[in-house]
């Protein structure tokens, strides 16, 4: 047998004091969640970034294989121009052939990977030279864009090429994350 009983006048709801700590328990999770999200974002970021700085050493030690163990004083110096005796299409090829943003023409040795990009301003350039003395990142603040990836050429002196198609002795590739520059300089 089943008995129904039915309460007049009573109201069934959340009081006041209960939505207000339902708001206060959410807020506290949003004030944990929310830093660990952006600091999250920004590694995730910053590992772009060293994966880019990692496609950029490739190019360029395939760069020196093609060209007889030279490298290239900057990003559009031409095979040919660093070793004379390297003609036809392999001559012409140079790490980024005049451009910094992909897509890269058909004589740029940087094969992009899908995510080739600059993941903190897409418009901004992915790569760059950076004719400086080693090192070429100063402590601080960073001074060039979030993002990009520096190749930096050095004679044997330590010197940089005095002009654009001289070869090199060795490089350095550098990059700026979010507020710092990124702590792995390669090779």
């Amino acid at each position: 047998m089943f008995s129904i009983s039915v309460h007049h006048g009573q109201n069934f709801g959340f009081t006041l004091i209960e939505l207000m700590v339902v708001v206060a328990i959410i807020g506290i999770l949003s004030s944990i969640a929310i830093p660990n999200y952006i600091a999250l974002r920004s590694r995730a970021l910053e590992a772009s970034v060293k994966a880019n700085m990692h496609s950029v050493h490739m190019a360029v030690e395939v760069y020196a294989t093609l060209s007889g163990g030279i490298y290239p004083g900057d990003l559009d110096t031409r095979i040919n121009q660093v070793n004379p005796e390297i003609g036809g299409n392999t001559g012409n090829m140079s790490l980024a052939a005049g451009v910094r943003v992909p897509p890269f023409p058909a004589n740029a040795l940087i094969s992009p990977h899908p995510g080739f990009k600059n993941p903190f301003m897409a418009a901004s350039n992915v790569i760059d030279n950076l004719l400086v003395g080693f090192p070429p990142i100063p402590p601080g603040p960073p001074t060039g864009p979030q993002g990009c990836v520096y190749y930096s050429s050095y004679l044997q002196d330590g010197t940089t090429p005095s002009g654009p198609g001289q070869p090199a002795y060795s490089y350095r590739i550098s990059a700026f994350g979010a507020k710092t520059p990124i702590p792995v300089v390669l090779p």
